[in-house]
């Protein structure tokens, strides 16, 4: 690692030691747009602001109250136009933050979820604002906020992705004349310069799917919320540190191979692990045979292997097992009956005929049977994100590919 990038992720973790992990009791604030304001956009089906992910995290954490002063349509630069002339201020960051700034004096969070807005719609005049402006907005909201009071604790939530025409935006560029991916980077760059804590839902593997939004495009589901609400309690209980802040980034080589079966695909592979352990480079081998023993199984295979120890190897069953556990330990699985149980004896998998469905605990039910082929795919495009770097067996090599060649 150079001096450079140890002084930079220096800079971007040394908020954590004055910071608090502990809700309880105390007051949060909520700026931003429709996505975590919560009003009942489309179809009826976006949820109100008494069960969006901020205020579920809330009430998990225990805090004394959370106060949502989102609203639909707003940025850096735009208000709510309706709520503008009436009320008399301008529902902007900017404006929402001297409107309330008796709230924020008294307020010990404030989360920042601003979306895509900035993106996708010009200022209410009509003009443009450039990817710089938005940045110079940003900071100094962000400044404001902390001169009002100077122990608050701020957190940037990056909602990270929106979807148009059925695929992924992510190089969409908006009026502005900037892409979604340019915006993205923009708020990072400068949450990274003021040192506030990225609440990146990515990083929990979620976000990256068109079923997760209710309207196709960027407003997300219930059971989303809710999956973001308990990722939320977990990025505050580690002093504001996602997954990927605690154990690091992941390289993501896709296995469809046997795992446990030697071949010539695997001597690549190893080979291709050992290279990146060289360069300092951390793998996680994502593979999809159904092993029940895998747990058993997987860490003889490191061994006999001689593969890094910090190799992390994801199952697609294990995963599903335990959507929420982030470290690289795996469990014994029960197959009974064409049915496949975890742990604490509850079914995740069914298979049927030549297909399998999925149970989602969030959603309460079960997916539409699909192929094996479709149950792979289904998964990658969940749990890879725009942020990875992903490396698929082609032409008798590991190769990089974009993660949106797994929407196509």
């Amino acid at each position: 690692m150079t001096v450079k990038s140890k002084v930079k992720r220096f800079l971007k973790y040394s908020h954590i030691g004055k910071s608090t992990n502990d809700w309880k009791n105390k007051n949060v604030i909520v700026f931003g747009d429709s996505i975590v304001a919560g009003q009942e956009l489309v179809r009826e089906e976006t949820p109100y602001r008494d069960v969006v992910y901020a205020k579920l995290a809330s009430y998990y954490l225990h805090a004394h109250k959370l106060e949502n002063f989102a609203e639909t349509g707003t940025g850096q630069f735009k208000g709510q136009h309706n709520l503008d002339q009436l009320a008399g201020w301008t529902h902007s960051f900017e404006g929402s933050i001297q409107h309330y700034c008796q709230e924020i004096r008294q307020a010990d969070v404030v989360l920042i979820a601003y979306g895509n807005n900035d993106w996708k719609q010009p200022n209410p005049d009509g003009s443009l604002h450039t990817l710089d402006e938005v940045k110079v907005k940003l900071r100094e909201n962000i400044q404001r906020i902390r001169r009002i009071n100077r122990h608050i604790q701020l957190v940037g939530v990056l909602e990270t992705l929106a979807f148009r025409k059925h695929k992924p935006a992510w190089h969409l560029e908006g009026p502005n004349g900037f892409t979604y991916e340019e915006m993205l980077s923009a708020f990072i760059e400068v949450y990274e310069e003021c040192q506030v804590p990225i609440f990146d839902i990515r990083d929990y593997h979620l976000g990256n799917h068109m079923d997760e939004y209710v309207d196709d495009r960027d407003h997300f589901t219930l059971a989303m919320h809710k999956q973001i609400a308990v990722s939320l309690e977990d990025f505050v209980y580690h002093k504001y540190q996602t997954p990927v802040d605690r154990l690091g980034e992941t390289i993501k080589i896709v296995f469809k191979g046997e795992l446990f079966k030697d071949s010539e695909i695997h001597q690549k592979m190893f080979e291709k692990i050992r290279k990146l352990d060289q360069l300092g480079k951390q793998t996680e081998v994502l593979c999809f045979m159904m092993d029940v023993d895998f747990n058993n199984k997987i860490k003889r295979f490191i061994d006999i292997n001689s593969l890094p120890k910090n190799i992390k190897i994801t199952n697609i069953y294990q995963y599903y097992a335990y959507p929420f556990r982030y470290s690289n330990n795996s469990e014994t699985l029960l197959l009974k009956k064409s049915t496949l149980y975890n742990k604490h004896g509850s079914e995740f998998v069914r298979f049927i005929d030549e297909q399998l469905t999925l149970y989602d605990s969030f959603k309460g039910r079960w997916t539409k049977p699909m192929t094996q082929e479709q149950f792979y795919k289904y998964w990658l495009q969940h749990y890879i994100s725009m942020k990875d770097e992903v490396l698929i067996f082609k032409e008798g090599k590991f190769e990089r590919v974009h993660p949106l060649q797994l929407h196509n």
